[in-house]
């Protein structure tokens, strides 16, 4: 076998090896994943009647379900975000920070979201009426990987993309 085919062999092995255990280390129990996802859900049917207190204390049940250290599971992200995106809608913008904040304390890591990430922390600067910040942030992003972060999103955060001259004074 040759030394380059070996050698590829060696790292692929290698590769899998650390992903399977970064996986393996990263998944909960299938009772704790269902009892926080039946929360998750209920959560959002709370927030979709206007019971947005009451959709925020399921959502702070189900993140305290997560074990510790809670940046080692890959669900966390998930969790973090939706609290994130809730606390937006609802312009509590220094609550969103905190929640932010734990969605970049995962993403540190594990590193499998890393431009969801990104937009996101792009939305939080649009919301928090940093707008230079958020167009950087989404610069960067948009020159890895596109639009596709801005599909299924509020019009606002393109057109202030494409059209930064209207919101930057």
């Amino acid at each position: 076998m040759s030394y380059l085919i070996n050698t590829l062999l060696l790292n692929t092995f290698y590769l899998d090896s650390r992903l399977s255990q970064t996986y393996a280390m990263a998944i909960l129990e299938k009772k704790l994943q269902d009892k926080i996802d039946a929360l998750i859900d209920e959560a959002y049917q709370n927030y979709l009647d206007g019971n947005y207190e009451q959709s925020y204390s399921m959502q702070l049940e189900a993140w305290s379900i997560f074990p510790e250290p809670k940046n080692q599971w890959n669900e966390v992200y998930n969790t973090a975000k939706y609290i994130f995106e809730d606390r937006i809608l609802l312009r509590q913008i220094e609550l969103a920070k905190k929640w932010l904040n734990e969605m970049i304390s995962h993403n540190n890591n594990l590193h499998l979201m890393d431009f969801d990430l990104s937009f996101n922390i792009g939305k939080y600067h649009f919301e928090n009426g940093e707008y230079q910040k958020a167009h950087n942030e989404w610069a960067n992003l948009v020159r890895q990987r596109g639009y596709r972060y801005f599909e299924g999103e509020d019009p606002k955060y393109l057109d202030f993309y494409k059209n930064p001259e209207k919101y930057i004074k």
